[in-house]
């Protein structure tokens, strides 16, 4: 823009020279000729086709030495190049011409070539101090998205530790009553027991049986208070993004999208899954990179593991055999996956196409009921 506005202001003061001094018939064609020059010179970047241009121009200008005064409008393109000196060649011209050219007409094209040279030097740095600008301003706000990104993963990262920290003591807490309070209700169970066979006496007999009727439902209010905060020290959130973080074999991509927490016995087989997944991409995959998904949908849960590892055919039989429910080298990993998912009355998939990929689907209907069967044959 700055160089149209500077050709523009040569131009006209070209021109009105020109007019004044060197008027004639066909006073159109130098004005047509540096315009057209001057506009090719805009449009072609290249430098070697301005030298050219201003070349001839300075040659025409051998025979009609009038059009001497557009020579700066043309030269404008070729100041702050590699070539600018050439425009020496102007000042040769006067000299060896010098019969041609009034002292006026000198002066007035040697005034307006430094001029040329001043607004070209200046719209160059104007430029120059623009792109700068840009890229400094581009810089700032690269430099403000990346360190917000990183605020961002600080602050997700403190709430994951206190989520953590939090969890721990729960189940801390829960451990600690356990162990102390939970034995010494059941050593005074057991002495109440002891002197309820000893007794004779109605009365005592009556206390005591009051007595252990009250340690009994504190015992069972403690035992109550105990469960509930080990199921909510398991949060399956934190646990898998920690089972995650420590896989190091490579790197895994972590999708978590589960609103309402599941129940305790499927939060654990679910971490069980996604270790077991884990371990054997480590033994039997040559992967350069996994993902684990975890996502909620109105009538089931979603587990999703998959890794690019490609799998020869040795490979795929190996894990052929582990489907079958026996590998001699490394045991029962996904036959275990796949005992966990049909206890839940859930499907299991899996893939060895591009990969291998396990696709699980917990249904909510009937869950409650399938972790009371699990519950009862484990007891």
């Amino acid at each position: 823009m700055y160089e149209i506005i500077d050709k523009i202001l040569l131009f006209i003061s070209s021109t009105a020279v020109y007019l004044l001094n060197m008027g004639s018939g066909y006073a159109i064609i130098p004005i047509i000729l540096s315009i057209s020059l001057s506009c090719l010179f805009q449009y072609f970047e290249d430098i070697r086709i301005r030298l050219a241009g201003n070349l001839l121009f300075v040659a025409i200008c051998a025979f009609v030495p009038g059009y001497i005064v557009f020579a700066p409008l043309l030269l404008y393109d070729l100041f702050n190049t590699r070539h600018q000196y050439a425009a020496g060649f102007l000042f040769i011209f006067f000299l060896v011409y010098r019969s041609r050219f009034s002292l006026s007409v000198f002066l007035i094209t040697t005034l307006f070539a430094a001029v040329s040279f001043l607004l070209k030097y200046k719209t160059s740095r104007i430029n120059t101090l623009r792109s700068e600008y840009n890229e400094l301003r581009d810089a700032s706000s690269s430099f403000s998205r990346l360190m917000n990104k990183k605020n961002l993963t600080l602050l997700k990262n403190q709430d994951y530790e206190i989520n953590l920290a939090t969890l721990n003591e729960r189940n801390r807490i829960s451990r600690e009553i356990h162990d102390s309070i939970g034995h010494m209700l059941s050593r005074a169970l057991l002495q109440v027991g002891a002197l309820l066979t000893m007794t004779k006496e109605d009365d005592t007999r009556e206390g005591l049986l009051d007595l252990k009727a009250s340690l009994s439902e504190g015992m069972d209010e403690i035992r109550n208070s105990i469960h509930k905060m080990y199921d909510d020290s398991i949060d399956l959130y934190v646990s898998a993004e920690k089972l995650i973080k420590s896989f190091d074999f490579c790197p895994v991509s972590f999708e978590y999208d589960i609103s309402s927490s599941p129940p305790l016995m499927l939060r654990q087989s679910l971490l069980s899954i996604i270790r077991e997944a884990l371990t054997n991409i480590m033994r039997h995959s040559s992967a350069t990179e996994a993902a684990v998904i975890l996502r909620e949908h109105p009538g089931l849960y979603q587990l999703i593991i998959q890794d690019n590892g490609m799998l020869d055919e040795f490979r795929k039989q190996k894990v052929s055999r582990l489907l079958s429910g026996y590998d001699g080298e490394n045991g029962m990993g996904l036959q275990n996956i796949t005992d966990r998912v049909m206890s839940f009355h859930g499907n299991i998939n899996f893939n060895t196409d591009n990969g291998f990929k396990i696709f699980i689907t917990i249904p909510k209907e009937g869950l409650n009921n399938s972790i009371n069967n699990i519950a009862g044959g484990n007891q």
